[in-house]
């Protein structure tokens, strides 16, 4: 079985709560908090094996910022595309998607993770290739959201692009070369958005296949967003929008 190792003691709680298996936990020698005596209690009663080890050991897994606390879990999993989408449409009658092009960094991943869980993204697209991989570190600055919306991995996200247009679900990319801001579209609807990385963007191929585009404005001062911010700002707008 592959597996995953995160590291702090609330991404192993998110971790638990979310029916992930859990292989072990290593915790630090010591620790005293709160949110520490929740996490043993959490352990015992799912009896999931732990063991309290020197902060060397820890160290041994990571320099990260472990928190005193390291787990050995099941790798995150992914979903196929095709059934995802099925099943959400089924369910929700404005679904958001997205799609990430060229996403490596793990922090950033996580990051949007999060924010996607924040506000209610039904899934999240990306490359087997070129992506970030899922890992402890996606984990970990995910703060949970990593398990709770579904991910699927294509081999093309233009695959994932037909597939919705086909449901007619529009696709909007989020590029600085868009002429509309994002305030001036109307994201009420069913909306699939894609996000490209900071350096190149969203690739030249996969921008001619959507349906349209949006940007961020911003002053001359700055060229471009961190990536995992503007996802913030462009799921907050759906929220606005939709209240």
């Amino acid at each position: 079985m592959e597996t995953v190792t995160i590291f702090g003691i609330r991404a192993i709680l998110e971790a638990i709560q979310s029916g992930k298996s859990i292989d072990r936990v290593w915790l630090l020698k010591g620790t005293q908090s709160k949110l520490f005596e929740q996490l043993l209690h959490v352990l015992r009663s799912n009896n999931i094996a732990f063991s309290f080890v020197p902060v060397e050991r820890l160290n041994r897994f990571s320099e990260k910022n472990h928190q005193g606390a390291v787990a050995r879990i099941a790798a995150l999993a992914t979903q196929e595309m095709e059934p995802l989408i099925e099943t959400i449409l089924e369910k929700k009658k404005n679904p958001i998607f997205v799609l990430l092009d060229g996403i490596t960094d793990t922090r950033n991943f996580g990051a949007i993770l999060r924010s996607a869980a924040a506000t209610g993204v039904d899934a999240l697209f990306i490359a087997s290739t070129g992506s970030a991989p899922l890992n402890g570190d996606v984990v970990k600055t995910s703060a949970g959201g990593a398990f709770k919306v579904p991910i699927a991995k294509v081999q093309h996200l233009k695959d994932v692009v037909f597939y919705l247009k086909a449901h007619d679900i529009p696709t909007m990319g989020i590029t600085e070369k868009a002429t509309a801001t994002i305030y001036e579209s109307d994201l009420k609807s069913p909306v699939a958005l894609v996000f490209g990385s900071e350096d190149v963007g969203i690739s030249k191929g996969l921008l001619k296949t959507l349906s349209d585009t949006a940007k961020l404005p911003m002053t001359e001062a700055i060229a471009s967003l961190n990536v995992s911010v503007a996802c913030g700002v462009v799921f907050y707008e759906i929220i606005r929008q939709r209240i």
